[in-house]
C-alpha cells in the first residue's frame, strides 16, 4: 500500500496497474507500475520519485509498526542503486556535477575497478549526496503517506480482504480519497 500510494501521488512516478500482498520469492509483496506512453529517457525528476516510491513501503512498516523488518530490504538496494547511479553515471547532483564518474558495468571510464574510481575525497561527496538522495525521499514517502493516511489505510484494509488489487479496483480506492489518476500529456490538453 506504501509502494502504490506514493506512485500514485507523485507527479514523475508511473501509475499503479496492480498491488498484491502475495508473497513471489523474496518479496511480500508487490506493486505494478507501467508508464502512461513508451518512454527512451528518464528524467532526474522521474528517478527521484522512483526512489521515494521504492521507499514507500519502509516507511509504512515505520509508521505502522514502529519497527522495520528485512522486508524493504530489495527496495532500499533499488532506491540505493538508482541514486548512485544519478550521482556518478547520469551527471544528475549538483554536488558532484554533471561527470560521469563510473561508466557502465561499474568500472570507471578509464578500466580500473570500483575502489580505484576516483579520490577518497570524492568518494565521501558522493556518498554523502546518495545519501541525501536517499533521505529527501524518505521525506517525501513519509510526506504522501502522511497527508492521504486515509487513502493509505483504505488501500492497506482492501489488500488484507482481497489480497490483490487490480488497477480498476485500485484507481477506484484512489480516487474516492480526492486522488487524481494521472494520463498522457495529450490527454490533459483536451
Amino acid at each position: 500500500a506504501g509502494h502504490a500510494l506514493v506512485a500514485s501521488v507523485l507527479p514523475y512516478a508511473d501509475p499503479v496497474h496492480k498491488v498484491s500482498i502475495v508473497s513471489r520469492g523474496n518479496a511480500g509483496g508487490y506493486t505494478l507500475k507501467l508508464p502512461l506512453e513508451e518512454r527512451r529517457l528518464q528524467s532526474k525528476k522521474e528517478f527521484l520519485d522512483d526512489i521515494a516510491m521504492s521507499l514507500g513501503g519502509y516507511v509504512a512498516e515505520k509508521m505502522i509498526f514502529g519497527d522495520i523488518t528485512t522486508g524493504p530490504s530489495s527496495d532500499l538496494q533499488v532506491a540505493t542503486n538508482i541514486a548512485r547511479a544519478m550521482v556518478t553515471r547520469w551527471g544528475m547532483s549538483d554536488v558532484i556535477g554533471p561527470v560521469a564518474l563510473a561508466g557502465a558495468g561499474g568500472r570507471s571510464e578509464w578500466g580500473e575497478s570500483r575502489d580505484a574510481e576516483f579520490s577518497e575525497a570524492v568518494s565521501t561527496k558522493v556518498d554523502s549526496e546518495v545519501n541525501r538522495i536517499i533521505n529527501d525521499g524518505l521525506v517525501t514517502a513519509e510526506k504522501v503517506l502522511t497527508e492521504h493516511r486515509k487513502a493509505f489505510d483504505a488501500i492497506a484494509n482492501k489488500l488484507i480482504e482481497v489480497e490483490t488489487l487490480e488497477k480498476d479496483e485500485y484507481e477506484k480506492i484512489i480516487i474516492a480519497h480526492g486522488i487524481i489518476l494521472k494520463q498522457k500529456e495529450e490527454d490533459k490538453v483536451a
